[in-house]
Order: C-alpha cells, then sequence, then structure tokens
C-alpha cells in the first residue's frame, strides 16, 4: 500500500514535469532562447535582408543572431525615395525611430481616438453628388405638393426641411477627417505603441532614411520573439533571402471579399481592390501628383522649453492628467539640436538623451535613446549600462569601440562605420575613440537608462576611497591619487595622450 501511495506521487511528479515543458512550448518560447547570451565574441553588424518597393526598401538585420536575440529586439532601416509612401503599418512591439537623414510627414493611427484633423476645404465631387440629391428632392417636393391636400401641409414642411438641411450640406460639403499628422526631419526620435498603424510620406528632395528598434521581448508582445509585420495596405514581392521571397500581403487579403464588402458597405469589385492581389508596388509606393493632406505648419526651430519640458517633478506611469492622454500624447522629440543637448564640450562634441522625463510615451514603451556626436579624435570615457542593453548605430564617419565582457575580456575591438551597428549587452563596458568626426544613435531598452563612468569625475573609481583603490591595485598612494583625481570630465575627452590633465572642467551639463 505505501508502495501503490509513492507510485501515485512520483506519477503526478512526472505529468506535472512534462506538462509545464508542453506549456512553455505552447507559449512560442524559442529553444534558441537558452543559447541566445553566448557572448564571447561581438561584431560590428550589417543588414542581411532587403525588401524592395516601387520608390524605397527597407533593411534588416538578422534578428536570429546570437547579439541582437539576446537584446531581445529586431533593427531595420526603411528608405523613401523622392514622394514615396510608407503604406500603414503596425507591429506586435512597441518601437522606436531616428530620423538619419530627410524630413516628411507622418500619421498614426490609434485605435479609439478620434479623428482631430480636419479639411477646411469641401470636396468637389461630394458637393456634385449633394446637388443631385438636392434635385431629386426638389421633384419629390413637387410630386409631394400634388398629393392629397390633408397631406400636404406636412410634406411641404418636410420638403422645406430637408431643402434647408441639404443647404447647409452643401455650404459645409464633405471635408476629409484623420488622426493627427505630424512633420518629421533629421534628428527627430519617434516613439509607437504596439499596434497603432503608422505611415509616412518623403515630402523632401532626398531620400528619407529612419532607423528603427522593435523591442520584440516588451512585455506587451504576447507572441514569440520573431517580428510579425501587419500591413493595412500594400504588400512585399521581393526579399534578397529565401525567407523573404514569400510574398506577404496586407492583413485585409485573408478576408472573403463578400464580408468585407458587407462589412465596408462597398461592392465587392472595391473590397477586392482593397485586398491588392494583384498590386505589386510593395509597401512604399510613388505617389503621383501632389499629396494633400491636413496638416500644421512646419514648426520652428526652437519651440517654447517650458512646453516641451515643464519644471517639477515626472508624473507616475498610472498618471493620465488632461494635459496629455494616449490621442494627444507626443511622440516626437529632437535630439539633433544643439540647443537640446544633455552635455555638450566645445571643440568635443555633445550628447543628447531622451526619456521618460522629456518624453513621457516611453515609460510606457519602456524604451529610450541618446544622440551622440564627436569631433575631431575625442573620446567617450569608458562606461556601462546599468539597467538595460544598448544599440549603438553609426550615421556618420567613423569610429573604434572596445567591448570588455563580464569576464573581463576583450569582446569586440573594431572600426565602425556609417550603416553598421554594434549591440551592447547590459553591464558590458565600452570604450568610443572618434576617428575624424563621429556620430551615432544609441537604442536603450528601458525607459530611464542609467550608465556607470569608469573614470572621469563621476565615475566609480572616483567613489572609491585611496585605500581601496592602493591595496586593489598595489599602487602607491601617489598613484592611486593620478588615476582618481586626473581625469576632471564626466563623458567626453581628448584621445590624444599624453596631454596634462585639464584644470577647468568645461563641461556643461542641463
Amino acid at each position: 500500500m505505501v508502495k501503490l501511495a509513492h507510485l501515485l506521487v512520483a506519477t503526478v511528479g512526472v505529468l506535472l514535469v512534462l506538462n509545464g515543458c508542453l506549456a512553455r512550448q505552447s507559449l512560442g518560447v524559442p529553444p534558441q532562447v537558452k543559447d541566445a547570451c553566448n557572448l564571447d565574441n561581438l561584431d560590428v553588424l550589417q543588414p542581411t535582408e532587403v525588401i524592395k518597393s516601387e520608390a524605397g526598401q527597407v533593411e534588416y538585420w538578422d534578428h536570429n543572431h546570437p547579439q541582437i536575440r539576446c537584446a531581445g529586439v529586431s533593427i531595420a532601416r526603411l528608405v523613401i525615395q523622392k514622394g514615396g509612401l510608407y503604406l500603414p503599418t503596425f507591429f506586435s512591439s512597441p518601437f522606436i525611430s531616428y530620423v538619419v537623414q530627410g524630413m516628411g510627414i507622418s500619421g498614426r493611427v490609434i485605435p479609439g481616438c478620434a479623428e482631430t484633423f480636419m479639411d477646411s476645404q469641401p470636396m468637389q465631387g461630394q458637393q456634385g453628388q449633394q446637388q443631385g440629391q438636392q434635385g431629386q428632392q426638389g421633384q419629390q417636393g413637387q410630386q409631394g405638393q400634388q398629393g392629397q391636400q390633408g397631406q400636404q401641409g406636412q410634406q411641404g414642411q418636410q420638403g422645406q426641411q430637408g431643402q434647408q438641411g441639404q443647404q447647409g450640406q452643401q455650404g459645409q460639403g464633405f471635408r476629409d477627417m484623420h488622426q493627427k499628422v505630424e512633420h518629421v526631419r533629421h534628428g527627430d526620435a519617434i516613439a509607437m505603441t504596439p499596434g497603432s498603424a503608422q505611415w509616412i510620406y518623403n515630402t523632401g528632395d532626398q531620400p528619407l532614411i529612419i532607423v528603427s528598434l522593435i523591442d520584440i521581448a516588451n512585455y506587451q508582445n504576447q507572441l514569440d520573439r520573431n517580428p510579425r509585420t501587419f500591413r493595412l495596405a500594400g504588400n512585399n514581392q521581393q526579399g534578397s533571402s529565401q525567407q523573404q521571397q514569400q510574398q506577404q500581403q496586407n492583413i485585409l487579403s485573408g478576408f472573403d471579399p463578400q464580408v468585407l464588402a458587407q462589412a465596408l458597405k462597398i461592392d465587392v469589385r472595391l473590397a477586392q481592390e482593397l485586398q491588392n492581389q494583384q498590386d505589386k508596388r510593395g509597401n512604399i509606393v510613388r505617389v503621383k501628383g501632389p499629396f494633400q493632406v491636413v496638416r500644421p505648419p512646419l514648426r520652428q526651430a526652437y519651440e517654447s522649453e517650458q512646453w516641451r519640458h515643464p519644471r517639477g517633478p515626472p508624473q507616475s506611469p498610472q498618471d493620465n492628467g488632461l494635459e496629455e492622454t494616449i490621442c494627444s500624447m507626443r511622440t516626437h522629440e529632437n535630439i539633433d539640436d544643439p540647443a537640446r543637448a544633455d552635455i555638450y564640450k566645445p571643440n568635443l562634441g555633445r550628447v543628447t538623451s531622451v526619456n521618460s522625463y522629456t518624453l513621457p510615451i516611453l515609460q510606457y514603451i519602456r524604451l529610450s535613446a541618446t544622440r551622440g556626436i564627436l569631433q575631431g579624435s575625442a573620446m567617450v570615457l569608458p562606461k556601462y549600462n546599468m539597467n538595460a542593453n544598448e544599440i549603438l548605430y553609426c550615421t556618420q564617419g567613423q569610429a573604434r569601440i572596445q567591448v570588455v565582457n563580464d569576464n573581463g575580456q576583450n569582446v569586440l575591438d573594431q572600426q565602425v562605420q556609417k550603416g553598421q551597428l554594434v549591440v551592447i549587452p547590459q553591464g558590458f563596458a565600452y570604450v568610443v575613440q572618434s576617428q575624424n568626426n563621429f556620430e551615432w544613435i544609441s537604442f536603450k531598452t528601458n525607459a530611464n537608462a542609467m550608465i556607470s563612468t569608469l573614470a572621469g569625475r563621476t565615475s566609480a573609481l572616483r567613489a572609491l576611497p585611496l585605500e581601496v583603490i592602493t591595496n586593489a591595485y598595489q599602487i602607491s598612494l601617489e598613484e592611486a591619487r593620478k588615476i582618481k583625481f586626473n581625469t576632471l570630465e564626466t563623458t567626453l575627452t581628448r584621445a590624444r595622450g599624453g596631454q596634462q590633465p585639464q584644470l577647468i572642467e568645461e563641461i556643461v551639463e542641463v
């Protein structure tokens, strides 16, 4: 009897273990995740896939690469030619983008939000249709007057009211209404929530280039760690890899045309047009003629600092004040403006960050970004990210980047050039040395990413007592003083060796 009880307990235990394994598989946890963070060697990465369209292309980095998979992200670069329109697209994960080059307009579709942009000019085609409807109603009014005398007064009153209503509509006409449209330009950081569709139109004379980080490991992504693109329109016909050779259609293509026609109250032929079955243009199409949508004028170069960055304690993620809701929440912040710099040093460069304090929507999607510019042979002091992974993308110039892992091994020591990126895992120390100017944008997987420097005025070594340094490195007290106090800068310094330490701190922080 005792043996039978033990056997039952063992059987139940085995079933529980098997159930847990099956449940983990059903949740779509990829088998590569357990080996995703084997980061003994890091590489400088370039795009591996290109999807071409009529008026541009989308370039993807391999999200299955161990470095990118460890960071839990996907990276893409969007190139929109002059007059090109990137059709409405949304993702199952939040993402943050940076405009590397060009200018344009961008619209977003947030479910449940009202159409707050309305055209002031009525559409001419709709006016003609309304005039025809008024003519028919006028004939119906005359026929009503020839009817019985008992109904004549009532019908005459209804005809007069209908005519007045149509005249009011004729005065207003049919006006297009849609959700918010914003201008985008070089230096803009753009944040988008999952499930919110975005479209972009290039209004400039040069290609509009946007690099994006999609946080597929974000808590809001309820699917697996594969980037999934959902298109409201368009399709992709071409790809540079076998994975992308299959046709990718918009989400309306899978519905029965008759069901789609009934839902939109249109004919079947028009419903089939929405499915883009025969459209070979891709997801970036060329607009023929003027692109007329309701949009505000270009914003001023220097906006009100008080409006963009109100003083006072930041709101908690649960706050939902009248000043900003999900429908009116700002999604853009320009971080290329020198006047907006957080760290600035003459003749060396500047660093500008955007986080949940400057762009509150980042608190919701848990991402942030940093823009950096180094002049000449400047250098970013050694540091590490305390609470985030970092994806560093070079937008201009070149630099030498060294990365050291948790075992104290140099896992990367390479040149990074324009269009290349480096994944810097959390806690890995790194240093950037500019070579004839260097510009970059870093995306970080935390709404308020924090760093700790290893040299300079606010470094970890500066915070240690001299006795700790002398005993840790077996050096003299004088040598320990040099280690602590020779570097007065906090972030940027000169890369040339052999110079005397600067006695006056030139750095400006805001």
